[in-house]
């Protein structure tokens, strides 16, 4: 739902631990800074089918521990609070023109009660505490972008390798890196992107030793059952 001050004047966000909602779906997309965190606690990281797809978390349900730990994913720091880049006009060169808009779940549980923090003051402008959310937001942004990047640098380093994740009862198309590979080609490299994009691939890789593999691993028509 689209954010306005007139709608939501009164609304309240009171904080709430949004590794709970995260958690109760069986795979979440990461960005680069949740990685490391993430496969340091032993969570599983598969690379989806597609140019677009960012790396996914396997949620592992568990008794003695929250999935992931203390570490809150990137995309769900802000949570329920999204942004969106709908299209407003036409370039001449036939490209979209887009506008960054704000939006919220409004079933979420952060806005029942009259206590927490402000949306909105009195005359209508963004509250400390919304342009604080706002800019973290557009942070978020940049970082799925360049995230992005790393994904469509291995596609063109030509270091993946197709397969199926079973997970959750269902099936995913996935990406193995070829982590000796993509070691070869990156061996002589001092840019910082191809360093991140090893260490990234590295920590994948690490997270997923312990997938209990049916067949030959990754290549096409495997598959990894949980």
């Amino acid at each position: 739902m689209l954010l306005n001050p007139q709608q939501h004047a009164h609304l309240r966000y009171l904080p709430i631990d949004n590794r709970l909602f995260a958690g109760q779906l069986p795979w979440i997309s990461l960005v680069s800074s949740d990685v490391i965190p993430l496969a340091h606690q032993g969570v599983p990281i598969l690379l989806p089918v597609g140019p677009e797809a960012l790396p996914q978390a396997l949620i592992m349900p568990s008794v003695e521990d929250h999935p992931f730990g203390d570490h809150t994913p990137r995309l769900w720091q802000y949570y329920p609070f999204t942004l969106s880049q709908p299209v407003v006009g036409i370039e001449a060169d036939d490209s979209g023109q887009f506008s960054t808009v704000l939006q919220i779940d409004p079933e979420a549980p952060h806005w029942e009660g009259n206590t927490g923090y402000r949306l909105f003051d009195t005359n209508g402008q963004l509250s400390p505490f919304l342009r604080k959310t706002l800019s973290g937001l557009r942070a978020v942004q940049q970082e799925v972008m360049q995230m992005q990047q790393l994904i469509w640098r291995l596609h063109g380093l030509r270091v993946l390798t197709s397969g199926i994740v079973e997970h959750a009862g269902q099936c995913l198309e996935v990406y193995h890196i070829d982590l000796e590979a993509l070691e070869r080609q990156l061996s002589d490299s001092e840019e910082a992107r191809d360093i991140q994009l090893l260490v990234m691939a590295s920590a994948i890789t690490a997270s997923q030793v312990d997938l209990d593999v049916i067949g030959r691993p990754y290549l096409a028509g495997s598959r990894y059952a949980i």
